[in-house]
């Protein structure tokens, strides 16, 4: 593949060069690569990409996910934007994760979205991790998020950084 992968901006509906349509076929040359969702333009769309990518988030998920990374080692160029619309979404997904499942890169959008959460020192992440908890039928799923919900405490507790 001559890019940086399939998952890359030059093949998002996000990007106004694909005027809302998915896959590189459809890259439009003429039009600036801008990041619909982020409001961001994009220099090198076949070498930028995000969480929020028809690969990751097939039912269109228009709400901005995490950073936006670059290159081919896929660094962070971007840190997520910071909105309490934003970090309403991400509540949800963590009270949620069967409704938003996606991998980027390998990891769910529940440990996700508790990264960017933690990120933020957004506390409500406490009590949507006891949410999810209390919806969880086996004992081994309420356990490990009981130590997740432990672990997000310490961590807010003690103004570590994630």
């Amino acid at each position: 593949m001559p890019n940086g992968g399939s998952d890359c901006c030059g093949t998002c509906w996000h990007n106004r060069s694909l005027e809302g349509k998915r896959g590189g076929s459809n890259f439009n040359h003429d039009i600036a690569s801008f990041c619909e969702i982020r409001e961001l333009h994009i220099d090198e769309p076949f070498y930028t990409y995000c969480a929020n990518h028809p690969a990751h988030r097939p039912n269109h998920d228009s709400i901005p996910i995490g950073p936006v990374y670059v290159g081919l080692e896929r660094k962070v160029w971007k840190e997520s934007p910071d909105t309490e619309e934003i970090r309403q979404h991400l509540l949800h997904i963590v009270r949620s994760p069967k409704k938003h499942a996606y991998l980027f890169p390998n990891i769910s959008a529940r440990d996700r979205a508790i990264q960017q959460l933690l990120e933020w020192r957004d506390t409500r992440l406490i009590s949507a991790l006891e949410e999810l908890s209390e919806q969880r039928k086996t004992a081994e799923g309420s356990e490990r998020l009981k130590e997740i919900i432990r672990l997000v405490k310490e961590h807010l507790d003690d103004g570590s950084e994630s």
